[in-house]
């Protein structure tokens, strides 16, 4: 016989704590959606006056003004230093910090998601200001890459490069692309959208880090890393359709997974690192090293703990999957399968050079110490052994046993890279290194928020290294490297430029010189906040990856978007020139390629690009077309049709012409050696018109 189950009476004061959370809670999302739509009504409403105000500003900020910024800051701590050694410093020190707990007192107390939100929604939002600017692809063939397999998978769902399958390179970053080639207008729509995205997901950054830094600091400590990982130089790459937007985020976040399973390895917590780490590998190959590093901290965390082998049977979940994803990637390798980061592959053939791996090493880490204000990597190792130390908490070991091993990761695969002849290009490549910042900035609030512990074994070697290794880096090297793979170089080179009559290497070696006597002085944790927003100020403001048209011409090149009929998408070709030697052929040639890559870039349907008396261009592989008898275009020796071609005006074929593009209609003075496109519907097969002279070198037929 079934009994009614009496109600149990609730206490009520817990009924009033849940509807206090509840309530809280509420309030806090309805102010984080407030500051957002405030933000997304400013950039609509406001967004490209805005856009043109903050470009001339942050480009005014020279290197010369960033020195003299520094050299105004250091004079006044050298004053402070002096003051605080007078006996009645110590009061004035003491009062000064309680009428500056007093005065951040309420900030304390704001909720984190709402100071989060404000972080995250403001660095967005004033990085997408900046990438308004950015009205052209600046990396080829990396941007072109990804965004022709982001159109693939919108219009195919499986990743294509020109018409031909690739895993090998990114599957994820252009996935999360895709759904902008889907259903935006044009291409010159889905730019936007690509760039916007990117804004988002390198602001996202300062949520993992903060709950990465929350786990040994306090939440003033934590909020304040958050926020200059948000602000650091690198964010610039929001401009650019490459993974490092994406990467740096997930990166962060896989550390703070890796952590929580240090800390209890149960089998979900596992799980979920295997997942992380496979979507790194998803979105770049380089993380392919971070399945070392994953082991790598297991084992630290066991030896701080007493039992390696007891550690390494805890992961037995974690390393069996890890064992069986890679004998599983090997045998699909060894039959000639395509597998996601496949392109790695290139980098482990060759045979490195043990001083090669080294050199390269110092010197991006030397370029890197300069773009950090030095004293942050300087103090690394400081920060290390606090968190390392046997007596420390369990959650210090997971993040020193995890900072340090992913920052080998990173510094290794950056080390292969850049001694590799072929992808290293002789050049710094600080853009594969960075991602290890927010690492670096939780160790260095760790030790500073500990009493910044300088015992003199240790930081005697540590100043050493962090005052010479600037002097390492060879003069040509800072100067031919790029301001994408290194924006610090590229700073560098603009100092040169603006004081000439000073060697780079004294520049370099007078900064790092500074910086370590401030670390060997200082009694403040000011000292080395503020060289770290010195350096990220100095170097993001005036980097610059602008583009040579305003914004609104980028849609003038989505013109095939524009002329095709609606669900159909068309065959690129790049014809070449027939006769290279007639006058200004050369600049011509240059100029059409430049406009059959951005052809390519901007349109969403064309699909498939190919090459004729000359490869086509985009740093891409490419199919050739040949022709045949009749002018008939064979591929592979076979008739080729297609139901839309685009290529060069000077070319006629068989069928009717639809549109053309000159790309003399574009405010660029540059461009003046006549390069043109026409859009065909062809009649089957593709039939050339052979004219009975050679092609023009200029596109539109104009005269040299």
């Amino acid at each position: 016989m079934l009994r009614d189950t009496p109600d149990v009476p609730r206490p009520a004061g817990a009924s009033r704590i849940r509807d206090s959370h509840a309530l809280k809670l509420s309030v806090e999302l309805v102010i984080v959606g407030a500051i957002v739509a405030a933000t997304v009504l400013t950039l609509r409403l406001r967004g490209a006056p805005l856009a043109h105000d903050l470009r001339e500003k942050v480009l005014m900020y020279t290197p010369v003004r960033a020195l003299e910024t520094a050299a105004a800051v250091l004079e006044a701590l050298v004053i402070l230093w002096l003051f605080s050694a007078i006996p009645f410093g110590r009061r004035v020190t003491a009062r000064t910090r309680e009428v500056t707990l007093r005065a951040l007192g309420p900030i304390q107390r704001i909720p984190s998601v709402i100071v989060l939100a404000a972080i995250v929604t403001v660095a967005a939002g004033f990085r997408i200001l900046l990438t308004r600017a950015e009205t052209l692809p600046h990396v080829f063939g990396d941007e072109l890459l990804y965004t022709d397999l982001a159109k693939s998978i919108a219009l195919y769902g499986k990743p294509l490069v020109r018409g031909d399958l690739d895993l090998g390179h990114s599957v994820l970053y252009p996935l999360v692309l895709s759904p902008a080639y889907k259903f935006a207008a044009d291409g010159a729509d889905a730019y936007v959208v690509a760039k916007t995205l990117n804004a988002v997901a390198l602001s996202l950054t300062a949520i993992p880090t903060y709950l990465l830094a929350r786990r040994v600091v306090s939440h003033g400590w934590s909020l304040g890393v958050a926020a200059l990982v948000v602000v650091e130089p690198w964010t610039a790459y929001a401009a650019l359709t490459m993974t490092e937007s994406v990467f740096l985020p997930v990166f962060t976040a896989c550390a703070l997974l890796l952590v929580r399973m240090l800390e209890r390895p149960v089998p979900s917590r596992q799980l979920a690192v295997l997942g992380g780490l496979a979507v790194l590998v998803g979105i770049r190959p380089q993380a392919l090293v971070f399945v070392g590093s994953a082991v790598a901290a297991v084992a630290i965390r066991g030896f701080l703990s007493g039992g390696v082998r007891r550690a390494l049977e805890q992961h037995a979940f974690l390393l069996g999957g890890l064992a069986l994803a890679g004998i599983t990637g090997l045998i699909a390798l060894a039959v000639g399968l395509p597998v996601p980061a496949g392109s790695a592959r290139q980098l482990l053939i060759p045979r490195y050079s043990p001083f090669d791996l080294i050199k390269w090493t110092f010197w991006n880490l030397a370029i890197y110490e300069l773009a950090l204000g030095v004293i942050a990597l300087a103090a690394f190792p400081l920060a290390l052994r606090g968190l390392l130390r046997r007596s420390a908490s369990p959650a210090e070991h997971s993040i020193g046993a995890v900072a340090l091993a992913l920052s080998a990761g990173v510094l290794l695969s950056v080390a292969v890279i850049s001694a590799n002849r072929r992808y290293g290009l002789g050049i710094l490549h600080e853009r594969n290194l960075f991602y290890a910042t927010p690492l670096v900035l939780i160790c260095l609030a760790h030790w500073l928020a500990h009493g910044f512990e300088r015992p003199k074994l240790l930081t005697a070697p540590v100043v050493a290294i962090a005052c010479l290794l600037p002097a390492t880096l060879p003069n040509h090297l800072v100067l031919i490297t790029n301001n994408v793979d290194s924006p610090t170089s590229a700073w560098l080179q603009q100092l040169k430029n603006q004081a000439p009559g000073t060697p780079l290497k004294l520049w370099t070696m007078v900064i790092a010189g500074i910086a370590c006597g401030v670390l060997l002085l200082m009694r403040r944790p000011f000292a080395p906040l503020f060289a770290i927003v010195l350096a990220f100020a100095a170097i993001a403001l005036p980097l610059d990856y602008s583009g040579s048209i305003p914004p609104h011409q980028d849609h003038d090149l989505a013109w095939i978007d524009h002329s095709l009929p609606s669900g159909r998408t068309a065959t690129l070709i790049h014809v070449g020139l027939s006769n290279p030697d007639r006058p200004c052929a050369k600049a011509a040639d240059s100029e059409q390629q430049t406009l059959v890559t951005w052809t390519e870039f901007f349109n969403t349907r064309v699909d498939r690009v190919l090459g004729m008396l000359d490869p086509a261009p985009g740093l891409l592989p490419a199919e050739r077309l040949t022709e045949g008898p009749g002018g008939i275009a064979l591929r592979d020796g076979r008739t080729f049709s297609a139901a839309y071609v685009a290529l060069d005006s000077r070319q006629p074929i068989i069928g009717r012409r639809l549109a053309h593009f000159d790309l003399a209609r574009l405010n660029d003075p540059g461009m003046d050696q006549g390069a043109s496109l026409s859009l065909w519907k062809v009649g089957q097969p593709l039939r050339f018109l052979t004219p009975a002279q050679p092609l023009p070198p200029r596109a539109n037929g104009g005269i040299c």
